[in-house]
């Protein structure tokens, strides 16, 4: 028999959907027939899949340890060398600055190691922040996604509470997110307002007629006419919606492979070995957070642009404009 004891992240949430966390390599049939047939037990009390959880209490897995470990996740996270730029941490979040070309989360068990999430979670378990052997349920993970070659801040949760009240403001618009791009031609304030749909499996387009509705407020910060210096505010956060945006208005960023132009992006491989869109996500601050993540409500975040991105808008929009992103 094994007991599991329920502390705080593991609280609140129904029996059966903390055991397929839990056993995440069993079948949610299974999972039902030991909570009906008794195998699982509440406080040594019969248990019903509907259940909740309170912190505190012990649920009892009458069930051979030989066979539970076939159902148990077995991912350890061994790669703990990755250099995270953690530019905030408390206790709830660790606010981190991504280099372009790394994945946000894996996409694949090729990408296991290689994005930040993975990457994160290794270093709260070296850091002993994180004990994957005590949370039976919860694991770190990441609110908010950046495309891999874009470069910029992401929220890492370190808690349930932290990541359902963080996933909740980013859904109702709370968190005001801010990205610096270069873009080609001479591109004018103002929102852009088209509805966004997936037409392929990483391929967004514009469409009048369905879609999920899309907003992307511009504001030019300095243009030579052939380019723009851009901050742009993100209204919603649809896959690539900034990319697709801006080419939509015949403004793409410089760099984008799938969104951009391939006449400009030759011209920056070749004068800057550029291989990357520039777009990099600048700043993030936060309202309407509660109860003991409120001390955010206000705060800004502030991630430097890559070396290289900072060079090219120095080369193209002179010295004083290097530091505009702050």
């Amino acid at each position: 028999m094994r007991e599991i004891k329920i502390d705080k992240n593991d609280s609140n949430q129904r029996l059966d959907r903390f055991m397929v966390k839990y056993l995440p390599k069993a079948p949610k049939s299974l999972i039902n027939k030991y909570i009906r047939t008794k195998k699982i037990k509440i406080n040594k009390k019969r248990a019903n899949p509907n259940d909740i959880l309170e912190e505190g209490d012990l649920i009892q897995i009458y069930v051979y340890e030989e066979i539970l470990t076939t159902y148990e996740d077995k991912k350890i996270y061994t790669n703990l060398d990755y250099n995270l730029d953690i530019i905030y941490e408390d206790d709830n979040i660790a606010i981190i600055n991504k280099p372009s070309g790394i994945l946000s989360h894996a996409a694949n068990k090729e990408d296991y190691g290689n994005n930040v999430v993975d990457n994160f979670i290794g270093y709260l378990i070296k850091t002993k922040k994180y004990n994957p052997r005590i949370e039976k349920s919860f694991v770190p993970a990441l609110s908010n996604r950046l495309d891999r070659n874009t470069s910029g801040l992401l929220i890492g949760c370190k808690n349930k509470e932290s990541l359902l009240q963080m996933n909740n403001l980013i859904k109702s618009r709370k968190i005001n997110r801010n990205y610096l791009t270069i873009c080609k031609g001479k591109i004018e304030d103002g929102t852009i307002d088209f509805n966004i749909k997936k037409v392929s499996e990483n391929k967004m387009k514009i469409s009048k007629d369905d879609g999920k509705e899309s907003k992307t407020k511009i504001k030019l910060v300095k243009t030579n006419g052939d380019y723009s210096l851009v901050k742009i505010k993100l209204i919603t956060g649809r896959t690539h919606q900034i990319r697709v945006h801006l080419q939509s208005v015949n403004h793409p960023i410089v760099g984008d492979k799938k969104y951009g132009d391939k006449n400009i992006n030759k011209y920056f491989s070749n004068k800057y070995k550029l291989e990357n869109q520039l777009l990099h996500s600048y700043k993030i601050k936060f309202s309407g957070l509660q109860g003991e993540l409120s001390y955010l409500n206000g705060k800004e975040f502030f991630a430097d642009p890559p070396v290289k991105f900072k060079n090219i808008i120095k080369e193209i929009f002179g010295e004083k404009y290097e530091n505009i992103y702050r």
